[in-house]
């Protein structure tokens, strides 16, 4: 098992073992911690932003070094972005209600020409990238298995696994008897916010590696 593996598995077991005897413990620390907007979620934002900017910054380096764009990269950080958008609900942090979602795209109160915008952004966006992978999928899929192949690569897909996982099962996990409400949501995605970030800190640290080299 690599360096990689090892902080990954080390770090998240610590984590897991915190949280866990705190809400053995201490319950209600436990429900508070990991509350909507809580200590752990934006623990969270901040692992995922680190990583998505050194996903990013691996990703400017690939354009000026090749002239291209990596597909793998760019999904990347626009995966990380979209789940710190999520988390912090940042739609309605700054226009105090949420955009991100149907009802504010056909609500009449609110200005055609806002509603439109919005749609740009919010569907014309994934849409383009989803696009341009399509377009570049042998890339893509290039990148995807070389990444698979080295230990922060290996941390990436496990992350990704189980931040699927959760997304999957969040109602369910919602309704576990003996934890706190969010409790199993917030550590999992927790865990895997740390691998996201162990994994784009072992990548950056391959001095300008790419997936594809």
């Amino acid at each position: 098992m690599a360096i990689e593996e090892i902080l990954a598995a080390g770090l998240s077991l610590i984590a897991v073992a915190v949280l866990s005897v705190i809400a053995l413990v201490k319950p209600a620390l436990a429900a508070w911690l990991t509350v909507e907007n809580g200590v752990v979620e934006w623990l969270q934002v901040l692992l995922d932003a680190g990583a998505a900017l050194l996903f990013g910054r691996e990703l400017v380096r690939t354009v000026r070094k090749t002239g291209r764009v990596s597909p793998l990269d760019l999904v990347l950080v626009s995966c990380l972005i979209g789940l710190i958008i999520g988390e912090i609900d940042l739609d309605r942090i700054l226009f105090g209600t949420k955009v991100i979602a149907t009802r504010f795209f056909v609500n009449t109160k609110v200005a055609l020409s806002w509603r439109v915008l919005a749609m740009l952004i919010v569907v014309g966006v994934p849409v383009a990238i989803g696009i341009f992978v399509v377009v570049r999928l042998r890339a893509f899929w290039s990148e995807g298995w070389a990444a698979v192949a080295q230990p922060w690569g290996r941390v990436l897909a496990a992350s990704v696994a189980l931040s699927v996982f959760t997304e999957i099962f969040e109602k369910q996990l919602g309704h576990v008897p003996g934890v706190p409400r969010f409790f199993l949501e917030e550590l999992f995605e927790l865990v895997a916010a740390i691998g996201f970030f162990v994994s784009a800190a072992a990548r950056s640290g391959a001095r300008g590696s790419s997936p594809s080299s």
